[in-house]
């Protein structure tokens, strides 16, 4: 990760038209190599599978294959959201470790590492909750793990600058209430009024074809750091959404989703952007219906307004200059695969970038895309 004085590589198999075995042995071969010179304390699998059953098989395959390939201690996570050109992907986190001290822990429902530097102090991990009883009671599960972490390494809940969401069937229901409506109901309860003054977290809420409810975040503790929120001009606020778009009848509770357009850091030296999962919606209106290549571009868009000049003079000072530094693209439909993926070259040519099947979290939305700015 970048501000840890590192940065994120993706693995990609090498020989992606043989089987998920052979494509997983490559990738770990791959893993091998890159670790002889680089400290990996986070892999990411996203991972094609069709079903729970075969999921939670390939979980504990990858997890004692992970054990064995490395000798230290490193997070892990499993994402059942297919990749586009391939069976698998893999995401790797590295840090420098003659900056940063790392300890690493692991329980029941999730896994951390504290990063500290004198009196900063990093928290990343992930927590899951799979216990086949809906999405609400995962996403009270999962937020009870998280909560459980944070109170062990005393870190306050708005120390949340980056968070992912990932939902099993984000947009299915459970009886007559829809999941994700469910989730953005308990993460509100959960927050209560602690972001009021901060600002919430950078975020991502998507879907995936298993696995429960997975959280993953990036929190910080620092007199040395510089954090607040990046709001886009062309769009509403998520939690500021108004009933109309959110899912579910007039007289059900409903609340917006608790997350910020992006979110600036500066720690240490270093300045960057959080890219919240973003899509095309002007307002709180979804633009671009049934059309993928102008989703693509208005998404990108809104991204671009999130580190216009206007915006980092603000934020960063006159004179900074921004990279966009690396992307995810959710795709819902493969089809759309080719036409999505020539319009982000459009706009970023070679950048570093997976493209994913998921769900995501409106119906008319076909795309959607997170990812990191550098400020220098």
């Amino acid at each position: 990760m970048y501000f840890l004085d590192g940065d994120r590589l993706y693995i990609k198999p090498e020989n992606s038209c043989k089987s998920l075995d052979s494509q997983i042995d490559n990738c770990l071969q791959q893993i091998r190599k890159i670790n002889s010179g680089k400290r990996i304390f986070k892999l990411n699998f996203f991972v094609d599978t069709s079903s729970r059953e075969s999921y939670a098989k390939l979980k504990q395959n990858l997890s004692n294959q992970v054990k064995e390939l490395f000798s230290g201690n490193i997070l892990l996570g499993f994402f059942a959201q297919p990749p586009l050109t391939c069976k698998i992907i893999v995401e790797a986190f590295y840090y420098d470790y003659s900056v940063w001290k790392a300890e690493f822990d692991t329980s029941k429902y999730g896994s951390t590492v504290l990063f500290r530097k004198d009196t900063t102090g990093v928290l990343v991990g992930n927590v899951q909750a799979d216990l086949g009883e809906g999405c609400k009671k995962n996403a009270e599960q999962a937020f009870y793990e998280l909560n459980l972490l944070f109170e062990k390494y005393h870190f306050p809940v708005h120390s949340i600058i980056r968070q992912w969401n990932y939902l099993e069937d984000i947009l299915g229901f459970d009886g007559d209430q829809q999941r994700y409506q469910e989730f953005n109901n308990i993460r509100s309860q959960y927050y209560g009024n602690v972001f009021e003054k901060t600002g919430y977290p950078a975020a991502t809420g998507i879907g995936m074809n298993s696995g429960g409810v997975i959280i993953e975040f990036v929190a910080l503790k620092s007199d040395e750091a510089l954090t607040k929120p990046v709001d886009n001009p062309g769009q509403v606020a998520a939690h500021h959404y108004s009933k109309q778009v959110l899912v579910g009848d007039e007289c059900v509770l409903k609340t917006t989703p608790k997350f910020e357009r992006a979110r600036y850091l500066e720690l240490l030296g270093k300045k960057m952007i959080f890219i919240s999962g973003t899509a095309s919606i002007i307002g709180e209106k979804t633009v671009g219906l049934d059309d993928p290549e102008e989703q693509t571009k208005v998404t990108i868009q809104n991204i671009q307004r999130l580190y216009s000049v206007e915006v980092l003079e603000k934020i960063a000072g006159k004179n900074t200059v921004a990279r966009y530094g690396h992307a995810r693209v959710y795709i819902k439909n493969r089809k759309d695969f080719h036409t999505i993926k020539r319009t982000f070259q459009r706009f970023y040519g070679n950048l570093p970038v997976v493209y994913i099947v998921a769900d995501i979290c409106r119906n008319d939305l076909l795309v959607e895309i997170e990812g990191k700015v550098i400020l220098e």
